[in-house]
């Protein structure tokens, strides 16, 4: 089973591809920034209905997804504010890199840091960093991950009591079958090694000169997921 996770942000969304399928346990993390002929992925998300998106992002790599699963920043944030903040209104994370947050231009050192609500929003918004990799798909997962770990158990009873909220706080067609095989792959797996590519790979792309650092070109030839031919030329 594959299912195309939302980290909804309007045009500056993140788009994961779980293949939870027996014996598989992969995730393609997919840049918003991709262009399919004038638009980007991103732009496309905020245009058509999501069953027509889930169609044409199939379509345009060459994937079969049916099932999706979206969840709004601003959700996520506030479930940030409701159940993650210790008693300063801090959020702990432990920051694997340096790097330039483009939201607010803010300095985020390497290390454990205490992160208010508002610096948890640059640290998790989509963006290229200044040495030119995709590592907000990382912190966006160390987030979500850290949030899972403080408001979800992966346990049946609990995906099954809680089902009808989980449909109701985020846009999803996975039916209690389907969230059950997600609490025994990725909830379950959550921590387990899980074979991670990023869309475009890092390495086979260019980007603009300066910030905030955008997508250029892509040599689609050195990709493992590859976009079709006919939508980039």
């Amino acid at each position: 089973m594959k299912v195309l996770f939302v980290f909804d942000d309007q045009k500056n969304s993140s788009f994961f591809v779980y293949d939870l399928s027996s014996g598989i346990n992969s995730l393609l993390r997919v840049s918003p920034e991709i262009k399919i002929k004038n638009v980007t992925l991103g732009e496309l998300y905020t245009q058509v209905p999501i069953e027509k998106f889930l169609a044409y992002f199939s379509v345009a790599f060459s994937i079969e997804v049916k099932k999706y699963l979206v969840l709004k920043k601003a959700d996520s944030l506030l479930a940030i504010k409701e159940a993650g903040l210790e008693a300063d209104g801090k959020l702990p994370v432990t920051i694997y890199k340096d790097f330039v947050a483009q939201k607010n231009n803010q300095h985020f050192t390497k290390g454990a840091q205490r992160l208010s609500l508002a610096e948890v929003d640059a640290y998790i918004s989509y963006q290229i960093d200044e040495d030119g990799q995709l590592d907000v798909f990382e912190r966006q997962e160390d987030i979500i991950r850290l949030m899972k770990r403080k408001t979800v158990k992966p346990r049946l009873s609990s995906i099954t009591n809680n089902f009808g909220t989980v449909k109701e706080y985020s846009g999803s067609n996975l039916n209690l079958k389907d969230m059950l095989k997600m609490g025994t792959g990725y909830l379950a797996k959550g921590n387990a090694r899980m074979n991670k590519i990023n869309v475009p790979a890092n390495h086979t792309f260019t980007v603009s000169n300066t910030a905030p650092y955008r997508l250029a070109t892509v040599d689609w030839s050195k990709n493992e997921i590859k976009l079709r031919a006919d939508l980039y030329k």
